[in-house]
């Protein structure tokens, strides 16, 4: 068996073969890692694209946290304005049902209005609860039933509805009804909107 000759380098060669080659660099690496969610991103990218959490930039950082607390500045502002407008539906719920007992004197449909009473009574106040899970669906559906038991009232009695202390009352408190649960639909579709928002980024 033959035996092989150790290789001897030669440094002078390879001395004057490094002068004239180009130098090789390390390897960029072609993308980085997200540290929220270890998706992986082109390095040209500043903010994820999966979770739009910042990369490595620290001004990206810097911004990503003021729009989150800006975020959640408008989102707790949008949550008062639906929690307002459910309070509404809790008063309305009771006053139906605290109208009730008024209505047992002498009038002669004295037992239908108090039935009715108790069904409107019991929708504000499912809508209230609903308004917990789903407030921008509860809210539009509140919004419509008073805006036609408002437009009812006006219409049905036209000719008093503007003339007398009880109509020009009436329809006061509708405005100010309608004002409030248009705010909370408002809210309710903001903080629908920035907590989806917040769940992607």
């Amino acid at each position: 068996m033959e035996q092989k000759e150790p290789q001897v380098f030669n440094f002078k060669k390879i001395h004057s073969l490094q002068n004239i080659a180009p130098l090789l660099r390390a390897a960029v690496a072609k993308n980085c890692i997200c540290s929220r969610c270890r998706y992986i991103n082109s390095t040209e990218y500043i903010f994820c694209t999966n979770c739009g959490h910042p990369l490595k930039d620290e001004a990206a950082n810097i911004l990503y946290h003021v729009r989150t607390k800006q975020r959640k500045e408008l989102l707790k502002k949008s949550e008062q304005s639906v929690q307002t407008a459910r309070v509404i539906l809790y008063i309305l719920s009771g006053f139906f049902l605290v109208g009730i007992a008024f209505l047992f004197g002498e009038l002669e449909n004295r037992f239908l209005l108090a039935f009715v009473f108790i069904a409107v009574s019991a929708l504000f106040l499912v809508l209230a609860r609903w308004s917990l899970s789903k407030p921008f669906t509860a809210m539009i559906a509140a919004f419509v039933i008073i805006l036609t038991f408002s437009t009812i009232g006006v219409f049905g009695e036209f000719t008093h509805a503007f003339t007398t202390v009880q109509g020009v009352y009436s329809i006061a408190v509708s405005m100010v009804l309608i004002y409030f649960l248009l705010r909370g639909i408002q809210g309710a579709y903001k903080s629908d909107l920035i907590k989806e928002e917040m769940e992607i980024y």
